[in-house]
């Protein structure tokens, strides 16, 4: 049975992944740069993922995803898509933090929660009962929170203390 893989295996995967899907070489420099680490750990994480089987690398050349490698790094990227959508089109955050968040959260959360997230991300789309213009209030309350300020289309309607004018 195979060790699951660490999360720095995981974004080392990732990152390779998206060099390539760029149209970029992804050499030892490339990931480096990227990742915002040093050449030589670079290259000691490269020999443990070719020990895993999951890339091929020879010595200065680029680096290439194996069968294996590229199914892992694709599950690692589809995991950090869902939860970053979620958190930039649901929870309303900045993309850049939506973008860091999703970094972390794509190598803890559980696949029931992916399912769900998926599910529920789905459900906004095709949804009819107000759903979409739910979330789009949500924003709209977080605008107010931000600004100190209550949010008057809640107020209207008889909404929470935190709602309230």
């Amino acid at each position: 049975m195979n060790k699951p893989l660490t999360p720095n295996m995981e974004m080392y995967l990732k990152t390779i992944f998206e060099i390539v899907g760029e149209g970029s070489e992804p050499r030892v420099k490339a990931i480096a740069d990227r990742l915002g680490v040093k050449m030589p750990s670079v290259t000691g994480a490269l020999e443990t993922l070719q020990q895993r089987g999951l890339v091929a690398h020879d010595r200065y050349g680029d680096v290439q995803l194996t069968t294996r490698g590229r199914k892992a790094a694709r599950e690692v990227k589809d995991r950090n898509d869902l939860i970053y959508r979620f958190l930039l089109e649901v929870l309303r955050l900045p993309a850049a933090t939506a973008s860091r968040d999703a970094c972390v959260l794509e190598h803890v959360v559980s696949p029931r929660t992916l399912e769900r997230l998926e599910s529920f991300l789905e459900f906004l789309h095709v949804c009819n009962r107000g759903a979409n213009e739910t979330i789009a209030h949500f924003g709209n309350w977080l605008d107010c929170a931000e600004k100190g300020e209550s949010c008057s289309a809640c107020a209207e309607s008889g909404g929470g203390p935190r709602c309230t004018s």
